[in-house]
């Protein structure tokens, strides 16, 4: 597509070109009267005013071009001032553009959504299933009471402290579970993101080795054979910008592998917070069997009164401790995830606000 003062050139070029024309056809139109006037001076007198005008016109055609060029070449070149074309013959194109937008939106969302969503939602899951479990006690479940004998002599003995439907040692044991779900969700999740940390990771290096790399060569590349300096100073800036690029994209590619990291670290206890409850919750299996103690009333044949359950006792069943423990190794890698992933989207606005100023 032609430029604007390509356009004008044209057009002037154009212009004079037509008026040399008309001013020659009314020359030869002129003549033609001239010749064929037979010494009619009507005839005669038109002719030789069509002559005239002929000649005079192309005088003021070529009399304006040669004024306007000595006052001023500009005038009739019709070339915008202080612009330069810069011209050379590249050994080669340089490699094309990534979707790097795209790429960048793609980390800024894996960033964004464990910042905002996911990391507090395993805490508050996580405190939860601590607070909830912390309530439970062994007082709640109901002890199991039998004879060991069937002689009088023999006494009524507790068997075992039952924690089925409606004798549970943790009263908000829906909610429990509800929060269990929940952390396991949470992990799932977070999960979900790593794996696309660690795709996006290696959509960065790929980028980094297929295109950045190779522009800087081409750069160089050229900045060798180039004799003009002008040309030069052009082709060693854009290497400047390509490789400051390249640098702030392999902090964020090396920031992603720290993030995935971490993510690693935290699963496990993620794992686990999530299971412990269970030893509390259900008594075929797990801890209330071993952790509370059955008391029973009664004689093996008193009519009146029988071998009857007291009370359960022995404090809470759950794992307590071990559920404090994986909160806190939660708690404390919580902020390094978040802080990786503010690191993150820091660079991701150095990028963006490089390539705006730069491309």
């Amino acid at each position: 597509m032609p430029s604007l003062t390509d356009a004008f050139q044209n057009l002037y070029t154009y212009i004079i070109s037509i008026a040399g024309v008309i001013a020659l056809v009314g020359l030869i139109i002129g003549g033609v009267l001239y010749l064929t006037s037979a010494g009619d001076p009507e005839k005669l007198s038109k002719a030789r005013k069509q002559i005239l005008a002929a000649f005079l016109g192309i005088v003021i055609l070529l009399s304006s071009y040669l004024i306007l060029r000595t006052i001023n070449p500009e005038l009739v070149s019709f070339e915008m001032p202080g612009l330069e074309k810069i011209i050379f013959s590249p050994l080669d194109i340089p490699p094309l553009e990534t979707k790097t937008p795209k790429l960048l939106g793609k980390v800024e969302e894996i960033a964004e959504q464990l910042k905002k969503y996911i990391i507090p939602g395993i805490e508050l899951s996580s405190q939860k299933i601590k607070d909830l479990t912390d309530n439970c006690d062994c007082s709640n479940t109901q002890p199991l009471c039998f004879c060991d004998g069937g002689e009088e002599s023999n006494s009524c003995q507790p068997r075992q402290c039952y924690a089925g439907p409606g004798f549970q040692p943790c009263p908000n044991q829906s909610e429990i579970k509800e929060n269990q779900k929940r952390v396991i969700a949470w992990k799932d999740e977070i999960l979900y993101y790593r794996n696309r940390a660690i795709a996006e990771e290696q959509d960065l290096q790929d980028e980094i080795k297929k295109v950045l790399d190779e522009k800087i060569v081409y750069y160089q590349k050229n900045i060798i054979i180039e004799d003009d300096e002008k040309i030069i100073e052009y082709l060693k800036e854009q290497k400047e910008k390509i490789t400051i690029e390249k640098n702030l994209k392999k902090d964020l590619a090396a920031k992603l592998k720290e993030l995935v990291d971490k993510i690693k670290e935290i699963e496990p206890f993620m794992s686990e917070i999530g299971t412990l409850p269970d030893k509390c919750l259900y008594d075929d299996v797990f801890g209330v069997n071993n952790r509370c103690n059955a008391h029973c009333k009664g004689g093996c044949h008193d009519i009146k009164e029988g071998c009857e359950p007291v009370n359960c006792d022995g404090g809470n069943p759950c794992p307590v401790g071990e559920i404090q423990g994986k909160l806190l190794l939660i708690q404390g890698l919580n902020p390094q995830i978040i802080n990786k992933s503010d690191e993150i989207l820091n660079i991701i606005e150095e990028i963006i606000e490089h390539k705006t100023i730069t491309i």
